[in-house]
């Protein structure tokens, strides 16, 4: 909660997710790529599971102009759902055969996506 708190305050100001600021944090202090990444999802998931409600309780379609769109605040539950039955295939090969990504690739894969957000918020 100590460490918590300012992280989730200074990633808020940001507008980013806690991970951007876990991430490279846990990286210093010695961790490879797949234990900062798995450590930070939690800690992603307390930060925007009550944003998540909040943002599900708002009506996506106030005036009922698009009937044919099942919205839950601004989710299309049937894409929400092709992606997911999309999704399943994938996650079940690939936890059978994990690909090798060299950490060192894996680490500045993820600068690289960070620079891309950047360069994509500036325009």
């Amino acid at each position: 909660a100590v460490v918590g708190a300012p992280v989730g305050a200074v990633a808020a100001f940001l507008g980013v997710g806690g991970s951007v600021m876990t991430v490279p944090a846990m990286r210093r202090a010695g961790h490879t790529m797949h234990v900062a990444t798995a450590l930070a999802n939690p800690l992603t998931l307390a930060i925007a599971l009550p944003a998540a409600v909040v943002f599900l309780g708002g009506s996506g379609d106030p005036a009922g102009a698009h009937p044919h769109l099942a919205l839950v605040g601004l989710v299309d539950l049937r894409a929400a759902g092709a992606l997911l039955l999309g999704a399943l295939p994938v996650i079940a090969v690939l936890r059978r055969r994990p690909p090798h990504i060299p950490d060192r690739l894996y680490a500045w894969t993820y600068v690289g996506l960070l620079g891309a957000v950047a360069v994509a918020m500036v325009l």
